[in-house]
């Protein structure tokens, strides 16, 4: 339904991106095989109010996927990645400095973006995200070979997760003249529902336990930790009940019901 709309946004993602890498490892890394969630989420988010192409809406959404890319070059040195997306990672090919200053220079990419749209207001969201994304991933690191409450685990989740969609959500909301406070509402319940997902996952859950980081199953146990997915998930689901009735917004619930990481 939005394949052409996620064709012009990694166009958008690329586009000013260099490739300082040999072999064009940064473009490889941005193309590479990822389901572009937040993107499809702002799509489809955007599509139930306004079914007309908007640059920057394109642009804004290509900002998001290029914060999360960076951040993904910053997770894979954390963790000692040897892949990603099914790929040698940047650190593993070149080395590990060179795969944080590829995430600082995405980083730089988005900013510059965000500046062509002359709005001080989504700089000042994704300013704000990226401050929150760095002060969870530092408390997770000292949270390392500990059981964090679950009131800590899912302030994680709202850092270094929820509020990127949050960011995204909400500048949407800008373009569009619609609520900010039930687009920052959306964000976060999707934030967490998606993040506690990722860490029910088998791999996911193998990667954290060897590097000493303890999610939800280790917290509520598996029982407890679905039971605690599926309200998140029905709360997503309630928002998007808000939203205006069309195709776009069954896409919406489809993409919760069947997400897959």
């Amino acid at each position: 339904m939005i394949k052409q709309e996620l064709d012009i946004i990694k166009q958008y993602i690329v586009d000013g991106v260099e490739s300082l890498l040999p072999k064009d490892s940064l473009i490889r890394f941005l193309s590479g095989n990822s389901k572009m969630i937040r993107s499809k989420l702002g799509l489809l988010y955007t599509k139930c109010f306004d079914n007309f192409e908007r640059n920057d809406i394109y642009v804004l959404l290509a900002v998001t996927e290029l914060i999360h890319n960076a951040s993904l070059l910053h997770d894979d040195v954390i963790d000692n990645a040897l892949t990603r997306r099914g790929i040698t990672t940047i650190g593993n090919e070149f080395s590990q400095n060179i795969s944080i200053l590829s995430g600082d220079y995405l980083v730089a990419i988005a900013v510059n973006k965000l500046l062509h749209l002359h709005n001080d207001k989504f700089s000042a969201l994704f300013n704000n995200c990226v401050q929150n994304m760095a002060k969870a991933e530092i408390k997770q690191y000292f949270f390392r070979g500990k059981v964090p409450s679950i009131a800590e685990y899912i302030e994680i989740c709202e850092g270094k997760t929820a509020s990127l969609f949050i960011a995204m959500l909400k500048s949407v909301a800008i373009v569009l003249n619609i609520s900010i406070n039930d687009a920052e509402k959306l964000g976060n319940l999707f934030g967490i529902y998606f993040q506690i997902r990722n860490d029910l996952d088998k791999f996911s859950s193998q990667v954290d336990k060897k590097n000493g980081i303890y999610t939800v199953i280790d917290i509520l146990g598996v029982e407890k930790s679905s039971a605690l997915l599926d309200n998140y998930k029905k709360e997503v689901l309630a928002c998007l009940k808000e939203l205006p009735e069309n195709e776009y917004r069954y896409e919406l619930e489809g993409l919760v019901e069947n997400y897959d990481r």
